[in-house]
């Protein structure tokens, strides 16, 4: 449960002013969603691309909440304000307040915070630090993709007061916004999983895109640990300046925890771990090995021996919409639709190179590559190829451009303009015993194909 705030408490941490006030009442939550602030909440107004949480004042008010925060320059009746009970509050900027009272509750927080970046795997990584911390200790992590300047606050501010841990996702498309987060996480332990071409559109190059992830470390003390992938020199180089302790994983000669043996049968794999330890997993794709190690690495951390990190992910069945497997009559179909990124479309068709039947990439458009989207689609699409599937169907424009490069490699293609076309068609392109694997960009909503396989095989 949320450690019990003052008003006062919350004015100071935003740098607000009352606009009505009774400090003696405790707030015991916090929501940005009228519908589902609860008796004892604060509700924050926050403006969205397609609402204005201050046209809801009168809802949270009504469901229980007992403090407001508000943009200054909105006007409403004493009577709504008196209502809550706590007091309203108002600021210049809610979405900086949010992320203000976060760290301010991160203040006072006794739990070791965690913090997770990176191109790929974030969120896989994420939980699998969770799965094995939960084996010895309480602790709170972000739920879904809870990563940017709305999700991150809200992270923290539902951490228990008692927790021993707290895990905090932080996602970056442009410069400067890791650091931002950081100032309000303050981990103890940070870790970057990876560095690939991701939101070149703002981040331009990798170099920068190592600089944006680096900045997670910039409030580490020299005894805290930064856990990151020894295998981009990218990285290597902008972690230079950060004192604290390294601790590095991957295949290169660098790495402390290195993988050094790998296999796998497409549904479970098992690796090992500086040419000694095996570590059995329930998930395919050698990316996922790294992940895996990655959170062993922090697990150490918290005083737990590789065995025990290692016997804890026995059991760990992955992230919705990541290589999430799934039988359909005679088909397999691998959902990995929640997003996608050149590195994570490469290791993708990794894991469907080892399956049996016939293999069929289904791959939409990655988006905010920058100028150099054309070129990335048609490059991975021949990286696709050359790994030989049976069929790459591409969707959406760039995903035409990726399924082009894999023809040149003597693939098999076919393309559709968009989502809704491809939901008509691809299911008569399929065969009994096919292995499907589909994904592309956040945007592109790809996991609508299944319904229309289903229909059809299942």
């Amino acid at each position: 449960m949320m450690r019990t705030l003052t008003g006062q408490e919350v004015r100071q941490a935003v740098r607000g002013r009352w606009l009505s006030m009774n400090n003696h009442v405790p707030i015991t939550g916090v929501s940005i969603d009228s519908r589902k602030v609860k008796s004892g909440d604060l509700f924050i107004a926050i403006k969205g691309d397609h609402f204005d949480g201050h046209d809801f004042l009168q809802t949270a008010a009504e469901n229980g909440g007992v403090c407001a925060i508000i943009e200054a320059g909105h006007s409403y009746p004493q009577e709504l304000l008196n209502s809550f009970k706590a007091g309203v509050i108002a600021v210049q900027n809610t979405r900086e307040a949010l992320l203000d009272l976060g760290g301010f509750y991160r203040s006072v927080l006794a739990a070791v915070v965690i913090g997770v970046t990176g191109s790929n795997g974030k969120t896989t990584v994420k939980r699998m630090i969770e799965h094995i911390l939960k084996k010895k200790f309480n602790g709170t992590c972000s739920p879904k993709s809870f990563n940017n300047e709305i999700g991150v606050p809200l992270t923290i501010l539902g951490a228990g007061a008692g927790d021993d841990f707290l895990i905090c996702e932080m996602g970056t498309s442009a410069p400067g916004e890791i650091a931002r987060l950081t100032k309000a996480v303050k981990p103890n332990i940070a870790v970057i999983t990876s560095i690939y071409p991701a939101h070149l559109q703002r981040l331009e190059s990798l170099d920068r895109i190592a600089m944006e992830k680096a900045a997670l470390l910039g409030y580490l003390k020299p005894q805290d640990i930064a856990v990151i992938t020894s295998d981009s020199p990218e990285l290597d180089h902008a972690v230079r300046p950060y004192n604290c302790r390294f601790i590095r994983f991957g295949t290169s000669e660098s790495a402390h925890l290195r993988l050094t043996d790998y296999q796998s049968d497409s549904h479970h794999q098992r690796f090992q771990i500086n040419q000694r330890d095996w570590v059995e997993l329930p998930l395919p794709g050698r990316h996922n090995a790294l992940n895996a190690i990655a959170a062993i690495a922090v697990s150490a951390r918290m005083g737990f021996t590789q065995q025990e990190a290692a016997e804890a992910l026995a059991d760990f069945t992955g992230v919705e919409m990541r290589l999430q497997d799934e039988k359909i009559g005679p088909l397999r179909v691998i959902n990995d639709a929640y997003n996608a990124n050149p590195g994570s479309m490469i290791a993708a068709a990794a894991v469907l190179a080892e399956c049996d039947g016939r293999k069929v990439f289904i791959a939409g458009d990655m988006k905010e590559l920058g100028p150099q989207s054309e070129d990335l689609h048609m490059q991975i699409g021949r990286e696709i190829g050359l790994r030989r599937p049976g069929l790459v169907i591409g969707v959406g424009e760039l995903g035409t451009l990726l399924a082009k490069g894999a023809a040149k490699m003597g693939t098999e293609t076919h393309c559709f303009p968009s989502v809704e076309e491809a939901v008509k068609e691809i299911p008569a392109l399929l065969c009994d015993g096919d292995t499907i694997l589909i994904k592309g960009s956040r945007a592109m909503g790809m996991e609508r194909l299944i319904d229309s396989i289903r229909k059809k095989f299942e």
